[in-house]
């Protein structure tokens, strides 16, 4: 069986308007403090914050990661610009199964909500993302709450692609491979 569930593909880039590849310049220029051209994990909270956007440090360290495609724990502005339009991708989904727009998704509407986005888990890998991704056990994930969640299955997905050549949906990993891949969704 060939077995397809690793999630959305990431886009390698988006394309903006000028408004918003502007409005990003300023974030992107305002946090780049030495004016390197790159911005590290710190930055790009700032950045984010920018645009209205507070994710906790765990999720921002995690977004980095998804887009630093030279793994230099850096983001130039183009991987910049590919990171904010996943985020927005993800808002997006995000409003779209806010069915009461309360702000928050309960847990049905998150379920589906991963479900469109081609995030496939089981009912118990469900609720153990839920209860780390629901720090306050409310039982609903605030926006940032959701888009830090689909940062790690996306990382989660990537790393055990990486280990799944055959798509077959099942890897089997000595000790060492098993701390690497956690590492890597951390």
């Amino acid at each position: 069986m060939n077995y397809q569930g690793y999630g959305a593909p990431m886009p390698q880039q988006y394309n903006h308007s000028q408004q918003v590849q502007q409005q990003m310049w300023q974030w992107y220029s305002y946090v780049d403090k030495d004016k390197s051209g790159k911005i590290d994990y710190r930055e790009l909270k700032d950045a984010l914050a920018q645009a209205g956007l507070a994710f906790s440090i765990m999720s921002v360290q995690m977004l980095l990661r998804l887009f630093d495609a030279t793994k230099t724990d850096n983001l130039n502005f183009q991987e910049f610009q590919n990171l904010y339009g996943w985020v927005q991708q993800k808002q997006q989904s995000f409003f779209h199964f806010d069915r009461d727009r309360s702000g928050f998704l309960d847990v049905a509407e998150v379920f589906n909500a991963l479900k469109h986005a081609g995030y496939a888990l089981d009912q118990h890998a469900f609720y153990s993302c839920i209860r780390t991704y629901d720090p306050d056990r409310n039982g609903k994930l605030s926006m940032t709450e959701y888009v830090g969640l689909c940062a790690f299955l996306q990382i989660t997905y990537n790393t055990f692609a990486a280990f799944d050549t055959q798509r077959t949906g099942r890897v089997n990993l000595d000790l060492n491979q098993f701390v690497y891949s956690v590492a890597q969704c951390k």
